[in-house]
């Protein structure tokens, strides 16, 4: 293999990892104590979805905003375009029924879904109860 072709495997490979970890880029300990509490997870689940997600940058993500997303996401991922994912996400967390999630909605489904991985129930989720929510997909919130 020339040496061209090696480095645009590498590319690839290197462009592909990027692109797996949509919203889990982010380091969600934000005071680098070793534990994620809940707050730490509610604000860096909201401000890496608004960062990403609100093109029109108005405070909530709606569904153009979710479609597009959706659609980007099948670029890497044709199942989980198809499955409606973000459609799903926005019926689950839309609590008033706007047809778009605020950050108090994007907020209490981070709530949930830090609940459901912190398995010993102390407050705080570890990096193994982190690797284990991360192995089971992505989520809404």
């Amino acid at each position: 293999m020339n040496k061209l072709a090696i480095a645009a495997v590498g590319f690839a490979v290197l462009a592909g990892a990027a692109q797996a970890q949509p919203m889990r880029g982010a380091d969600p300990d934000l005071d680098r104590d070793g534990k994620v509490t809940l707050s730490e997870f509610k604000r860096g689940r909201a401000d890496a979805m608004m960062a990403r997600l609100d093109a029109n940058r108005d405070g909530k993500l709606d569904r153009r905003e979710l479609t597009a997303a959706g659609q980007r996401a099948g670029a890497r991922d044709e199942s989980r375009a198809r499955g409606g994912r973000m459609a799903k996400m926005l019926s689950r967390l839309d609590a008033d029924h706007d047809g778009a999630l605020s950050r108090i909605e994007i907020e209490a489904g981070a709530s949930r879904r830090f609940e459901a991985a912190d398995a010993n129930r102390d407050g705080w989720l570890s990096e193994g109860e982190l690797s284990k929510m991360r192995r089971r997909g992505p989520r809404a919130g």
